[in-house]
C-alpha cells in the first residue's frame, strides 16, 4: 500500500523527524485532571495526512453517514489505515466499525473524496449507549485520585479491567471499548481500546500497538518519561477464571517482552503501527513485586493489598504492601486437593473489593477484611457435605460470586454467595442439588442452605412431582418437573426426573 511504502521510508529518516508528529486527534498532554494522550495507531497516517483524523472524528461524532475527506487528498490505498488510526484515537466512538468503510475516489488522482463508515449501534439508541458506557467507565475509575502516579493508575485500571472482563469474540462489537467496559466480553482490540480510553480519563498517555503477523493488539503506556508494554488481554486467563489477574505482561521493557518468546507478540517492530519513538528501554518494573502476583491488586491510601501464593508452608496469604515492605494480614490456612486426595502444587485464593471491604477465599470459606477497622470476619463456609472447593471469587454489582468445583482440572459452576448492601452482608440461600432422578413413589427432601425467613416451593408439574411446604418431594408418575424455590428474594431451581 502507498502509506506503508511511505512509512518504511519514514522509518529510515532522521530521528529529528520522528519527534515532529502532529497529534491533532489526541487530547492535551496529561497533568492533574487533564486527559492523557492517545497516540495515533499508525504514526505515518498523522505525518502524511495531518488534520485528517480530527475531521473524521468530528464527523463520526455527528453520526454522519457520508464523511467528506476530499481536502486531505488521501490516496485510496491509505484510506483504511487513516480511518482506523483516527477511530483508535477516540475509543469512545465505539459505535463505528474501525475496520470497515466504503469510499469514493477520483479515477484520475486516486484521491478519496468521501467515505461511508459502518455504524454498529443504532442512532436512535446511541445516547442511551453512551450514557451506559460513561457510567460503567466511571465505576472502573472510581476512587482513582488525580494525585496518584501514572504507575499506580495504570496498575489499578489494568487489574479492574482484567477482573471484570472476559476474553470472548461475540460479534463485531467485541472489537470495541464498549464491550470491554459494559458487556464485559471483548477480544484483544476491545481490551486495548478500552484500556487506552480509561487511562486517558485519568491523565495517562498510551497508544495501541499491533502485530499484524500475529493478529494481536496491546498497549504502550507512559510512566514517568518512559514507555512500557502492557497487554491486558494476555493477563486475562482463558477460559475466564474468577479473580485471577495475571501481571506477566504489565509494564514490560522490550527486553523482558522478548525474553518471553511469545508468538503473539512477534514481529511487531515491522508493523506499520510501530515507531521507535515508543521504544520501551526502561527495565524499572521488569522484576517488580507484582510480576508473579495472580490476584487483583487493590489500592487503599498509600498501601496495596493482594494475595501472595506460597507464603509459608504452602499456604497463601492476604498481603499489605506499604513503602516497599510486605506484611501478611491473614494466612489462608487451607489447601486445595485433587479428586484423588493429593495436594495441588498451587493456591486458588483470590481477592475482590467492595467499598471499604476486601473479600478473599480459602478452599472452603469466604472472608471479609474491613479496611477501616482492620477486622477480619468469615462470612460464608461451604457445608461439609459438599465435596467441592472454592476456586476464585468476583464482584458482580452488589453480589459476590464464587466458583466451586472438585478440582482445577474439572469443570465446575459459579453461584452468588453474598449480597452486599452498605455495611450489611447477607448470606444467600442455595440448593444442594440442581437436579435429581427419582422412581415413582420415591420421596426426597430438597434442603435449602443459608438465608433466613420463609421458603416457598412450587412444582411446574404437580401431578408428576409434588412438593410440600417443608421441601419434601414426592414422585407421583413418570415424567419431568422443575421445582422452583423462593427465599430471601432469590429464585432457585431443581430439575426432577421421575422414572418407573
Amino acid at each position: 500500500m502507498m502509506l506503508l511504502k511511505k512509512f518504511i521510508s519514514f522509518l529510515l529518516a532522521a530521528v529529528v523527524a520522528l519527534s515532529a508528529f502532529p497529534l491533532n486527534a489526541s487530547a492535551a498532554a496529561s497533568s492533574g485532571d487533564e486527559e492523557g494522550k492517545i497516540y495515533p495507531l499508525i504514526p505515518a497516517a498523522e505525518k502524511y495526512y495531518p488534520d485528517a483524523a480530527d475531521s473524521i472524528i468530528g464527523q463520526l461524532r455527528e453520526f454522519k453517514t457520508t464523511i467528506d475527506v476530499s481536502q486531505f487528498k488521501i490516496h485510496k490505498d491509505d484510506m483504511m489505515e487513516v480511518f482506523k488510526s483516527a477511530v483508535f484515537s477516540a475509543p469512545d466512538i465505539f459505535y463505528v466499525n474501525a475496520s470497515e468503510i466504503n469510499y469514493q475516489f477520483s479515477p484520475k488522482t486516486e484521491a478519496v473524496a468521501t467515505i461511508t463508515p459502518k455504524y454498529i449501534f443504532k442512532k436512535s439508541k446511541l445516547s442511551s449507549y453512551i450514557k451506559t458506557f460513561n457510567r460503567e467507565a466511571d465505576k472502573l475509575l472510581d476512587g482513582i485520585d488525580s494525585d496518584w502516579s501514572a504507575y499506580k493508575k495504570a496498575l489499578i485500571i489494568h487489574d479492574r479491567l482484567v477482573a471484570s472482563c472476559e476474553y470472548k469474540k461475540v460479534n463485531e462489537r467485541s472489537y470495541t471499548a464498549y464491550n470491554a467496559v459494559v458487556v464485559k466480553k471483548a477480544n484483544c482490540e476491545g481490551y486495548s481500546r478500552a484500556y487506552s480510553y480509561l487511562l486517558s480519563k485519568v491523565g495517562v498517555d498510551s497508544k495501541c500497538i499491533n502485530s499484524t503477523a500475529a493478529a494481536h493488539l496491546w498497549n504502550y503506556v507512559k510512566v514517568g518519561d518512559s514507555w512500557y508494554h502492557v497487554d491486558v488481554t494476555s493477563d486475562d486467563p482463558v477460559p475466564d477464571t474468577d479473580g485471577l489477574v495475571s501481571h506477566q505482561f504489565f509494564l514490560l521493557s522490550d527486553a523482558k517482552l522478548k525474553s518471553y518468546k511469545s508468538s503473539i507478540h512477534s514481529n511487531y517492530k515491522n508493523d506499520i503501527s510501530y515507531s521507535s519513538k515508543f521504544k520501551c528501554s526502561s527495565k524499572t518494573y521488569d522484576d517488580a513485586f507484582f510480576r508473579n502476583v495472580e490476584s487483583q491488586i487493590v489500592s487503599r491510601g498509600d498501601s496495596f493489598y493482594y494475595i501472595k501464593e506460597f507464603y509459608k508452608n504452602g499456604f497463601s496469604a492476604l498481603m499489605k504492601r506499604k513503602d516497599g515492605k510486605n506484611k501478611a494480614i491473614a494466612v489462608v490456612g487451607t489447601r486445595w486437593y485433587d479428586v484423588y486426595g493429593d495436594v495441588f502444587f498451587g493456591n486458588y485464593s483470590r481477592i475482590c473489593e467492595y467499598k471499604n471491604y476486601l473479600f478473599f477465599n480459602s478452599s472452603r470459606a469466604i472472608f471479609r477484611y474491613n479496611l477501616n477497622t482492620k477486622k477480619l470476619k468469615k462470612d460464608f463456609e461451604l457445608p461439609s457435605f459438599l465435596n467441592k472447593d472454592f476456586y476464585g471469587i468476583r464482584m458482580s454489582g452488589s453480589y459476590l460470586r464464587a466458583s466451586y468445583k472438585k478440582a482445577i482440572t474439572q469443570s465446575g459452576s459459579e453461584f452468588a454467595v453474598l449480597k452486599l448492601n452498605g455495611s450489611k452482608v447477607l448470606r444467600l440461600p442455595f440448593l444442594r442439588y440442581s437436579s435429581v432422578t427419582l422412581k415413582v413413589k420415591d420421596k426426597f427432601d430438597l434442603k435449602v442452605y443459608c438465608g433466613s425467613g420463609k421458603t416457598v416451593y412450587k412444582s411446574s408439574a404437580p401431578k408428576t412431582v409434588k412438593i410440600n411446604s417443608k421441601g419434601r418431594i414426592t414422585a407421583l408418575k413418570k415424567g419431568k418437573a422443575t421445582i422452583t424455590v423462593l427465599k430471601n428474594n432469590r429464585t432457585m431451581k431443581c430439575k426432577v426426573k421421575v422414572t418407573k
